[in-house]
C-alpha cells in the first residue's frame, strides 16, 4: 500500500473578502489535476470552523452510542449493517429538509442546530466547489449548480465503524459514490483509502481538512476526463471511527450522459450511453440489499460504457 498522500488544496482564495485571482487560478489548477489524476483531493482553509466539525462528530459518537431500540426509532434514516451476522458500521442519514426525529429522544434540538449549521456550512463549500468543477470542464461557473437544478437530494450522513476484528477488518469494501461529489470530514483514526495505480493509498485524517471526490455522475458528464476513484474503508483494531460525509446529488429524473462539451464539440465519442439517476441508484441499492456472489459481478457505472 502506498505511503504518499493525495493532494492538499489551499481553497481560502474563493472565502476571503479580499481578490486573489492568482490564488484562485492555482486552486482551480491544483483541483483540475486532481480531479484528472485522482479523483481525490483535500482542502484547507474551507471555512468550517473546526470547533464546529468536532461538535458534529461528538454529536454523533452521542447518538451511536445510545441503544439499538433508541436508533431504530428513526428507522428511514438510521441503518446498521449486519453482513455475516457481524457488525461492522452503522450511519444516520439526514436528507433534507430534516423530518423523522421526532420520536428519537437522542436527537435534541441541540444536535439537530448543529448538523443544520453543519449543511449550511458544507453548502457553501460545495457551492464553491461546483463552480470549480464546471470552469475547470471549460463549462459556465453555473452549469453545475444549474444542471442539479436544486438542493433536495444533497444529504449528509453520519459514520460509525465498529472496531476490526482478528478475521475481518472490512469497513466499506470498494466503491464509488454514485453522485455529483462528496465532501468528508473524518475523525483522527483514518482508514479511508483511495485505489490507484494498482495500489491503495492512506488518506491522512486532520481535524483542518476536507476530504473531497468526485462521483460517478461528473465522470460520466466530463467522458472520464475526470475520474470517481475508488475508495474503500478499513476498520483500526479496539478502537471505533466516526466520519461525516455530505453528499452532493442530483435529482432523481436527471437523465445523465457525457457532455457535448466534453465529446463532439472536441472531435470525442462518448463513452457512457445516457441513463436516468434514480435507475443507476436504485440498481447500486439493489446489490446493497442482495449483495451478488462475485464481487466482480457488483453493479457500477461501468454497466453503462460504450466499448
Amino acid at each position: 500500500m502506498a505511503s504518499f498522500d493525495i493532494p492538499t488544496i489551499d481553497v481560502s482564495p474563493f472565502f476571503k473578502s479580499e481578490e486573489n485571482e492568482e490564488g484562485k487560478k492555482k486552486a482551480m489548477e491544483q483541483i483540475k489535476e486532481a480531479c484528472v489524476n485522482y479523483g481525490f483531493f483535500q482542502i484547507v482553509n474551507h471555512g468550517i470552523p473546526s470547533d464546529l466539525l468536532s461538535r458534529t462528530i461528538d454529536m454523533y459518537k452521542t447518538f451511536f452510542a445510545c441503544s439499538d431500540e433508541e436508533k431504530l426509532s428513526v428507522p428511514d434514516n438510521y441503518l446498521k449493517s449486519t453482513p455475516n451476522s457481524a457488525d461492522t458500521f452503522e450511519h444516520l442519514w439526514f436528507r433534507f429538509p430534516f423530518s423523522g426525529f421526532n420520536n428519537c429522544r437522542s436527537i435534541t434540538p441541540y444536535f439537530k442546530q448543529v448538523l443544520e449549521e453543519m449543511v449550511s456550512h458544507f453548502t457553501k463549500v460545495g457551492v464553491v466547489l461546483e463552480g470549480i468543477i464546471s470552469e475547470c470542464l471549460g463549462l459556465p461557473p453555473d452549469f453545475l449548480s444549474n444542471y442539479r437544478n436544486d438542493r433536495s437530494r444533497d444529504s449528509l450522513m453520519g459514520l460509525h465503524y465498529f472496531p476490526a476484528t482478528e478475521d475481518d477488518n472490512t469497513g466499506k469494501p470498494a466503491h464509488e459514490d454514485p453522485g455529483c461529489f462528496t465532501i468528508l470530514y473524518q475523525d483522527e483514526i483514518g482508514g479511508l483509502q483511495v485505489h490507484k495505480d494498482d495500489q491503495w493509498i492512506s488518506i491522512a485524517p486532520s481535524k483542518n481538512k476536507l476530504v473531497v471526490n468526485i462521483g460517478d455522475v461528473i465522470q460520466v458528464l466530463s467522458n472520464n476526463k475526470f475520474k470517481s476513484a475508488s475508495h474503500r474503508v478499513i476498520r483500526p483494531r479496539e478502537t471505533n471511527r466516526y466520519s461525516c460525509a455530505f453528499f452532493y446529488n442530483v435529482q432523481g429524473d436527471k437523465w445523465v450522459e457525457p457532455l457535448p462539451q466534453c465529446t463532439k464539440e472536441i472531435g470525442e465519442s462518448p463513452k457512457y450511453r445516457g441513463f436516468l439517476f434514480k435507475e443507476y441508484v436504485q440498481l447500486r441499492q439493489r446489490d446493497e440489499t442482495h449483495p451478488p456472489a462475485r464481487p466482480e459481478d457488483q453493479f457500477n457505472i461501468t454497466h453503462y460504457s460504450i466499448f
